[in-house]
């Protein structure tokens, strides 16, 4: 299903560890058919979800893909997580923008951006 493959979106419950506690989503920045995904076959390529010729300088250093955010401004949403350096420059939507629709500004997937599948992990 989608969420065993790219996490839970709007409306989805999601119970804390053994708690018990429940939680759902309110807001899901990425986009339906363009999620970044990394392994075998998926988005996350050269010409797809990483931008050809993006430079060090222009792509993230790390993103999170399809993570579980839960916080108590933005509240509780699903969204790629952008870091440059030692910190979080975007959380939104990343990838290709000249291949996927809706990619947040400041959140390009490069050749030289490290990815970490989010799914499953809040």
């Amino acid at each position: 299903s989608y969420a065993d493959m790219y996490g839970p979106t709007v409306g989805d419950v999601v119970t804390l560890g053994d708690c018990g506690l429940q939680i759902c989503i309110e807001k899901d920045y990425t986009v339906y058919g363009d999620e970044c995904k990394f392994g075998g076959g998926k988005s996350i390529r050269e010409g797809m979800g990483q931008q050809t010729g993006a430079t060090a300088d222009q792509a993230l250093d790390t993103v999170i893909t399809n993570a579980l955010i839960v916080d108590a401004v933005s509240g509780i949403i699903k969204a790629d997580i952008g870091i440059k350096g030692t910190h979080i420059v975007g959380i939104g939507k990343a990838g290709n923008p000249d291949m996927m629709d809706g990619v947040t500004p400041g959140m390009i997937v490069g050749n030289t951006t490290e990815v970490i599948a989010g799914e499953k992990l809040i």
